[in-house]
């Protein structure tokens, strides 16, 4: 039976967790900001840069890439888009 949903992997390290939590192969699920991966389950694995100080005082990981990557996991999980 397919599972309907999104992981959201906040960081590199929560992406690996869920690789090995469901066994799957780090060469084939590489991590990267916005990355999308299909499970075989239907649900969708979706990578964000993790919001530390580093990363958003460097510029690595800004609010709108941020908010851009959410709204795309909400797109998968089918959620409707937050109003206001």
């Amino acid at each position: 039976m397919a599972a309907d949903g999104v992981i959201f992997a906040l960081g590199g390290v929560a992406h690996g967790a869920v690789l090995k939590a469901l066994a799957l192969k780090p060469k084939d699920f590489p991590f990267g900001h916005g990355r999308e991966h299909g499970l075989d389950d239907g649900r969708w694995l979706v990578d964000s840069y993790h919001c530390s100080r580093y990363n958003t005082q460097t510029r690595r990981l800004t609010a709108g890439m941020f908010r851009r990557v959410m709204r795309r996991a909400r797109t998968l999980a089918k959620i409707p888009p937050e109003r206001g």
